[in-house]
C-alpha cells in the first residue's frame, strides 16, 4: 500500500510540475527550466525510498512531505500565494520545520535500537529532533539565498532571512518538546 501510494504521488506530482514547465515554454518563459527541475527532482524524492526493502517512514509522514511540496512549489510559487499573502512564506518555514522534526523522530527511532533507547533521557531525544531540524531549516535557508544569489529567487532581505530562520527555529522547538514529552521517563 504505501508503495502504490508512493508511486501515485510521485507520478502525479512530476506529470504536474512537467505540464507547467511546458506550458511557461509555450508562453515563451524559458528562464523557469531550474525551479521546474528543482520541482521535478523533489516530486520523485521520495521514489528512492522505493529501493529500500523497509520505508522507514510512515504513510502520514510520506502524504505530509507531498502536501508541503504542494503548499511550496503549487501553490507558492506557482500560483503566486508568496506573492498574494505576505505570511505565506514564514508559514511554510515553521510549517517545513515541524516536517523536519517529525522526519528527525522517524530517524532517531529507525537508527536506535530498542535496548538502547530505553536508556537514553528526554534531553537526548530532544537535543537530536531540534538540531536536525534547525539543520533542515538552515539548508533550506541557505538553498534560498543561493537560488538569489544565481538569479533563480527574488533576492531577500536579511529581515526576511532572520525571520525564517527565527520561524524555522520555532517550529523546531515546538516537535523537539513533543518528542521529549512523548518519552516515557527513564
Amino acid at each position: 500500500m504505501k508503495k502504490k501510494v508512493i508511486l501515485f504521488l510521485s507520478i502525479t506530482f512530476v506529470v504536474v510540475m512537467a505540464a507547467v514547465f511546458i506550458r511557461d515554454v509555450v508562453n515563451g518563459n524559458f528562464s523557469t527550466w531550474p525551479d521546474a527541475l528543482g520541482r521535478v527532482l523533489f516530486s520523485l524524492l521520495p521514489v528512492l525510498l522505493l529501493f529500500l526493502k523497509k520505508i522507514p517512514f510512515n504513510l502520514p509522514l510520506i502524504i505530509s512531505y507531498y502536501l508541503f511540496i504542494f503548499c511550496t512549489f503549487f501553490l507558492g510559487a506557482i500560483l503566486k500565494f508568496y506573492d498574494r499573502f505576505r505570511w505565506w512564506d514564514t508559514m511554510l518555514h515553521f510549517f517545513g520545520s515541524v516536517f523536519a522534526g517529525f522526519v528527525g523522530i522517524a530517524i532517531y527511532k529507525l537508527l536506535l535500537p530498542n535496548s538502547v533507547e530505553k536508556g537514553i533521557s528526554r534531553w537526548m531525544i530532544f537535543l537530536f529532533v531540534l538540531t536536525f531540524a534547525v539543520t533542515i531549516s538552515a539548508i533550506w535557508e541557505s538553498a534560498e539565498f543561493l537560488g538569489a544569489v544565481m538569479g533563480f529567487m527574488e533576492e531577500d532581505d536579511n529581515k526576511d532571512t532572520m525571520t525564517d530562520m527565527l520561524t524555522g527555529l520555532a517550529g523546531a522547538i515546538v516537535v523537539a518538546c513533543y518528542a521529549a514529552l512523548r518519552k516515557r521517563a527513564v
